[in-house]
């Protein structure tokens, strides 16, 4: 039993998580994405793309996430030392 697949491939492979990053947008929902989270095509849905890299910028995780808007929210810490908040404007 192990709680985290991360600690679980460092225990086993050495594997190292070392950076991540979440990119954040608003879209509309495709038929696809109204059929599976049971919405109206074109309603706003909250998109999350991530890569996680090991220290060399390789990359090992991606991942193209899609939520309803109305049914989630996010949290992001900062600290002076590591600020995690990156802005910028829609193509």
């Amino acid at each position: 039993d192990c709680p985290s697949v991360t600690q679980r491939l460092y225990d086993d492979t050495g594997l190292v998580f070392a950076y991540g990053e979440h990119v954040i947008d608003a879209v509309a929902a495709g038929a696809q994405d109204a059929d599976l989270l049971s919405v109206r095509r074109t309603s706003p849905l909250l998109r999350v793309r991530r890569v996680t890299t090991t220290r060399e910028g390789r990359p090992v995780e991606w991942s193209d996430d899609r939520y309803r808007s109305d049914a989630v929210s996010f949290s992001v810490h900062n600290s002076m030392d590591n600020n995690a908040l990156a802005r910028k404007t829609a193509d």
